[in-house]
C-alpha cells in the first residue's frame, strides 16, 4: 500500500516510469482496490476508455473544379488583353502640336523664352535673399575668429591661478 502512495505521488509529479505507470493502471484496472485509493480509479478508467475510442473522419475528399480554373484563365487572358489597348492607345496618342507651356500667375503663357527668363528672375531674386539673409552668420564668423586668442588669454589665466595656488599650498 504504501508502495503505491509513493507510485501515485510521483505520478502527479510526472517523475514515473512508463513500468511504474503500467503497474498503476494494472492495480486501479483490477478488482482488488483499497477503498482509502478508490477515488483515483474512476482517473484511471477514463484514461483507458480514451484509449479505445476510435474517431472516424467525417470529411469528404472534393476533387477540384475544373470550371473554376477554367474561369481563372478566361478572366487573367481578359484583364491582360484590357491593360494590353489601354497601353497600345496611351502609346501611340500623339502628342498636341504645343505641350511646352509654363502657368504663370493663373496665366497660361506658350513662349518658352518668356517662361525660361521668368524663372531665371525668380530664381536669381532667391538667391540674393539667401546671400543677403546669410551676410550676419558672415560676420558671426568674424567674431568667432578675432575672440579665438581671447581663449589663450583665459587659459594663460587658469594657468596662472593653479600657479598662485600651489605657491600659497608650500
Amino acid at each position: 500500500m504504501e508502495k503505491l502512495n509513493l507510485l501515485l505521488e510521483k505520478y502527479f509529479r510526472a517523475e514515473t516510469s512508463i513500468s511504474e505507470e503500467t503497474e498503476l493502471k494494472k492495480y486501479f484496472l483490477g478488482e482488488n482496490v483499497a477503498p482509502e485509493l478508490e477515488i483515483y480509479r474512476p482517473l484511471f478508467v477514463a484514461f483507458e476508455q480514451e484509449k479505445q475510442q476510435t474517431i472516424q473522419p467525417e470529411f469528404k475528399i472534393l476533387e477540384p473544379k475544373k470550371r473554376k480554373a477554367i474561369r481563372f484563365w478566361i478572366k487573367t487572358i481578359s484583364y491582360s488583353g484590357i491593360a494590353a489597348a489601354i497601353l497600345l492607345a496611351l502609346w501611340f496618342q500623339k502628342p498636341s502640336e504645343n505641350d511646352n507651356y509654363a502657368v504663370i500667375s493663373g496665366h497660361r503663357i506658350e513662349n518658352s523664352e518668356f517662361a525660361n527668363q521668368y524663372a531665371e528672375k525668380k530664381l536669381n531674386r532667391v538667391g540674393e535673399v539667401l546671400r543677403t539673409g546669410l551676410s550676419p552668420m558672415k560676420s558671426l564668423n568674424m567674431v568667432r575668429e578675432t575672440l579665438k586668442p581671447m581663449e589663450k588669454v583665459s587659459e594663460t589665466r587658469e594657468k596662472l591661478n593653479d600657479i598662485k595656488n600651489i605657491i600659497n599650498l608650500k
